[in-house]
């Protein structure tokens, strides 16, 4: 009788992923919800359905930070260029202005959180 298992992908042929660290301009603090909606109507706006499902875009929950207006994105290594541009369309939240800055792009969510979200790694003492 077969393995029942399923077959895992080896490292080479998985989707490349990159985590995009951005920071949110606005006058009032804005909760995770709200900034999760706006960037996901962006990037529908702009790359449509089938191009946000190729991009592999995910708002990762829990990286925001509502008193820094941080937070990270993962998306695929090929639609890095494409998340920027939908990031920077975004002007309006309501009838807040609002514009959200890309900070960097990690290969890592550890090198990202290191790098632009300004956490320490407690064995780098």
């Amino acid at each position: 009788m077969p393995d029942a298992r399923p077959q895992h992908l080896s490292p080479s042929l998985r989707e490349k992923r990159r985590y995009v660290a951005f920071k949110v301009h606005c006058a009032k603090p804005l909760q995770e919800l709200e900034i999760n909606t706006v960037i996901w109507q962006s990037i529908l706006n702009f790359l449509g359905e089938l191009g946000a499902a190729e991009a592999g875009i995910y708002v990762l929950k829990g990286l925001y930070t509502p008193e820094k207006k941080i937070g990270l994105i993962r998306c695929s290594h090929t639609a890095v260029e494409h998340l920027r541009a939908a990031l920077a369309m975004v002007s309006r939240m309501g009838n807040e202005p609002v514009m959200i800055e890309v900070l960097g792009i990690s290969g890592t969510i550890k090198a990202a959180r290191r790098k632009y979200l300004g956490e320490r790694i407690l064995t780098s003492f």
